[in-house]
């Protein structure tokens, strides 16, 4: 008896997570963070079941000899997930910084702005600088743009963290700069609309000031940003720059973490309260740290979701424009995508992140491709597109995983040693409920698609080898009647499985889904006749 392991994988996979992928909050192996010394005792931040951002302007680190040990006894007690710094001017003592921090990875741009990131919490994915063009406007302190993973159990998400530094002064030209630099960094907020973006750092300007003061203005009046230091912006006690006295450091959130905001938690590190104003002002910094905390929903491990056609190698447009890949859901429970990654083995790697969610019903299929502009991807319909991960025309892994490390389902094609491997056409699975690993049940598709390439993409591959529109006689008679009508209902409402040809017959409007339409058309024909 040959057994078909995807439907023991579907019957099996709620018991095997529980047992052998378990993740725990916080996890097992959770790394120490020690201070090289203690003479005083900051509170401590940490939560791990909550992402702690925090921002530093560190004053032209170091300021004085014992600034190193100071901000890492600080670091230690704290122990935020994520640190953005601003004014390191020294390397070596960066490093000397991050030597003494093992258990965080630091990272800087090279112009004064740096990150630390937990390593038990967080994976730096990439670093990057934005604005290349916009040098005078930045200040030359360059955006610092840093991608990362944040994890703890089942409760994960990507983050673009974008450090900044604006231009210092009050007079109109500074104002002019800084005003510049925050209305290229709202229109990147608003080309990137699927991004968890925070943008932290020095602003040098207060975000409460009138419109017709505000240098920060273009981020301040976006409906795509919101400040999540907003509200305490305007408390005396809260001043991140206590010599001024003034707020100008800042953290703010792309629209696809306004959720997350109504449950955050933002405040003002007040470093003086516990070494004195006076030692903080010589051999600390002139700015107080301000953090920002929130949680994250946990990210259901689905059971059901298939990888069920490929489209590798089009051949009506190019790869870049009409990759896709179909997936659907042989379970009984609605499928949530939001959070889960497309990856390949190798480095290319999507997080999926639709605000709301993406949902996959029971039966559905859904479509996931490299271009959603139907004029340009070869006329298919794409539910999702998805970035920075493309199909190799020969070997290659289509894999989608839990963040926690789980792997969903795998497909790895072998360049047509076992896989179907034809240039415009995908490859489909004979049934989602087969082995999807094995290449024995996959077969190019044989439905010829108006751009000239094949496939069935979001519709089930049981309307293969359809050549052209049902006739509606699906019973065979030579007659199309009430007789052919309730066969279709039936098959329909689940009452009765069509054959390949009776499927095709039924398909009247040839669109490749048998439901109410086909009805409807062959209707009209009856009556025609």
């Amino acid at each position: 008896m040959k057994i078909n392991k995807r439907l023991l994988y579907t019957c099996m996979i709620g018991f095997a997570l529980n047992i052998l992928y378990s993740q725990e909050c916080p996890p097992a192996d959770t790394l120490n963070v020690s201070a090289v010394q203690n003479n005083w005792n900051f509170p401590t931040e940490n939560q791990w079941d909550r992402v702690e951002i925090m921002t530093w302007n560190l004053k032209e680190f170091p300021y004085s000899n014992s600034t190193v040990n100071n901000v890492q006894e600080a670091i230690a007690d704290i122990l935020p997930d994520i640190i953005a710094f601003q004014e390191i001017n020294d390397g070596n003592a960066f490093v000397q910084l991050a030597n003494s921090l093992p258990a965080y990875e630091f990272v800087s741009s090279g112009s004064g702005l740096a990150l630390g990131a937990r390593r038990d919490a967080v994976e730096i994915l990439n670093q990057s600088t934005l604005f290349p063009s916009s040098g005078y406007e930045f200040a030359w302190r360059y955006p610092f743009k840093v991608e990362l993973q944040w994890g703890c159990g089942l409760s994960s998400s990507t983050f673009s963290i974008i450090v900044v530094h604006l231009k210092a002064g009050g007079g109109t030209e500074d104002g002019n700069r800084r005003f510049a630099s925050c209305d290229d960094l709202e229109g990147y907020v608003v080309s990137h609309p699927n991004d968890n973006i925070i943008i932290l750092g020095d602003y040098n300007d207060e975000i409460t000031d009138p419109e017709s003061s505000n240098s920060l203005w273009p981020l301040v009046n976006s409906n795509s940003v919101a400040f999540a230091t907003a509200s305490i912006a305007n408390i005396d006690y809260y001043d991140s720059y206590p010599s001024w006295p003034s707020f100008i450091d800042h953290i703010a959130v792309s629209e696809q973490l306004f959720d997350e905001m109504e449950s955050s938690l933002i405040k003002t590190i007040r470093i003086d309260d516990y070494t004195g104003y006076t030692n903080f002002q010589n051999n600390f910094s002139d700015h107080r740290p301000v953090i920002l905390s929130f949680s994250l929903d946990e990210i259901d491990i689905p059971t059901g979701l298939v990888i069920n056609e490929i489209m590798q190698n089009p051949s009506a447009v190019s790869d870049t424009y009409g990759e896709w890949i179909e997936v659907t859901n042989i379970g009984d429970d609605v499928i949530n995508l939001d959070g889960l990654i497309l990856h390949e083995d190798g480095s290319e790697s999507h997080t999926i992140n639709v605000s709301g969610g993406l949902f996959l019903l029971p039966q559905e299929f859904m479509v996931l491709g490299i271009n959603d502009d139907f004029a340009q991807n070869g006329g298919i319909i794409v539910d999702y597109k998805y970035s920075d991960f493309f199909l190799s025309n020969s070997w290659d892994e289509v894999i989608i995983s839990h963040p926690s490390g789980i792997i969903i389902d795998q497909v790895s094609y072998d360049n047509g040693i076992s896989f179907p491997d034809e240039s415009g056409k995908s490859m489909v699975m004979d049934s989602p409920l087969n082995d999807n690993s094995l290449g024995e049940n996959w077969t190019a598709s044989s439905n010829q698609l108006p751009s000239g390439d094949y496939g069935t993409p979001g519709v089930t591959n049981s309307a293969e080898g359809c050549s052209m529109a049902g006739d509606g006689d699906v019973n065979t008679d030579g007659i199309v009647n009430i007789l052919d009508l309730v066969s279709i209902t039936q098959s329909i409402l689940g009452g009765i499985e069509f054959s390949q040809s009776q499927l095709c017959s039924a398909d009247r409007n040839y669109d490749l889904v048998i439901n109410i339409l086909d009805i409807v058309q062959i209707v009209s024909d009856i009556l025609d006749n």
